[in-house]
């Protein structure tokens, strides 16, 4: 009989020992979790002076590029961008949106009246598009639309129109 209950006691001290280790074992992991990197403090990449091509890999002209942080109300608006001697010819700043799918997008915007060195009139706009006006790895593949149609016969210039592609690469 006192065998046994030596026997109850080291199995109850084994069973005791026994839970602890599987406690201690059984640790739960907190996952480390990184913070997640504001999409608009990326955007202050884009600021910049860029060398611009055409699609054959021609050198065009120097376009600079800033980013101008809103500080509005308006939390569709997530800055603006002013653009300085786009198209070799034109400076004017856009407002960019929050967009999902493209948080590295440029938007051009849609400009009626816009004048070159030479005071003739132009028409510049742009769409949004998968594969063009996103900045990556310093590139932004340009594409906008530039006419005069609305304006050449008053200017006394040729009638003119594209849908142009250009490449900014950034210089560092």
């Amino acid at each position: 009989m006192m065998g046994s209950k030596l026997l109850q006691m080291a199995g109850r001290r084994i069973l005791t020992a026994v839970s602890v280790l599987l406690l201690l074992a059984c640790t739960k992991e907190v996952p480390t979790i990184t913070p997640p990197v504001d999409e608009w403090v990326q955007r202050n990449q884009i600021s910049g002076e860029y060398k611009v091509y055409d699609t054959l890999g021609n050198y065009l002209y120097m376009m600079q590029i800033t980013r101008i942080k809103d500080y509005s109300t308006n939390y569709s608006i997530a800055d603006s961008l002013r653009f300085e001697n786009f198209d070799d010819e034109f400076s004017f700043t856009v407002a960019q949106y929050k967009w999902a799918n493209y948080v590295m997008g440029i938007r051009i915007g849609s400009h009626d009246t816009l004048y070159d060195g030479n005071n003739k009139r132009w028409r510049l706009g742009s769409a949004l598009y998968e594969d063009y006006n996103n900045y990556s790895n310093d590139t932004i593949r340009l594409r906008f639309q530039k006419t005069n149609i609305n304006y050449w016969i008053e200017d006394v210039v040729p009638y003119y129109a594209c849908d142009c592609k250009q490449i900014a690469v950034k210089q560092h």
